[in-house]
């Protein structure tokens, strides 16, 4: 899914690092993600449609000297936007972050023009943070980040 829509993915976020796209630095990667997932910083799943297909990922990543707060992320491939595969997943993440790993408050962050990520963060009851101005650098140009947050009930 990472390989064909690099581009799409690129449009709103930085590229990844070259060694990303090559077996070993792939392998490498990997292996980073997953002592991380073990050590809990992290926890990562993966996207599927009905058919079992991978269509997107999401993440929460722990932040670091707050046990209690995590960064949300997610990715969803250009051929199956706006089928509601972000917004379903969003809220059973959530779920999981508050009733099973016990987080506080969650985070995430969109380009300021990525609209359709920004309507499913609001969607899902997150609120308005900050803005963070010239955060991400994308084609040669700074990029705003809203930031947006949600606390446990």
């Amino acid at each position: 899914m990472k390989k064909e829509n690099r581009e799409y993915f690129e449009r709103n976020l930085p590229p990844r690092p070259a060694n990303y796209f090559d077996l070993e630095g792939f392998k490498e990667i990997t292996r980073e993600l997953l002592t991380e997932q073990r050590n809990r910083d992290v926890y990562m799943y993966l996207i599927r449609d009905s058919q079992g297909v991978m269509v997107g990922r999401i993440n929460l990543s722990v932040l670091e000297g707050d046990r209690k707060t995590a960064e949300l992320g997610y990715r969803i491939g250009e051929n199956v936007t706006n089928l509601g595969y972000a917004s379903e997943t969003v809220k059973l993440v959530l779920d999981k972050a508050f009733t099973t790993y016990g987080f506080n408050r969650i985070i995430a962050g969109t380009a300021r023009d990525n609209l359709a990520s920004q309507r499913v963060l609001l969607k899902n009851g997150f609120t308005f943070s900050r803005m963070i101005e010239n955060d991400l650098h994308i084609h040669n140009e700074w990029v705003h980040t809203v930031v947006f947050e949600i606390r446990r009930a």
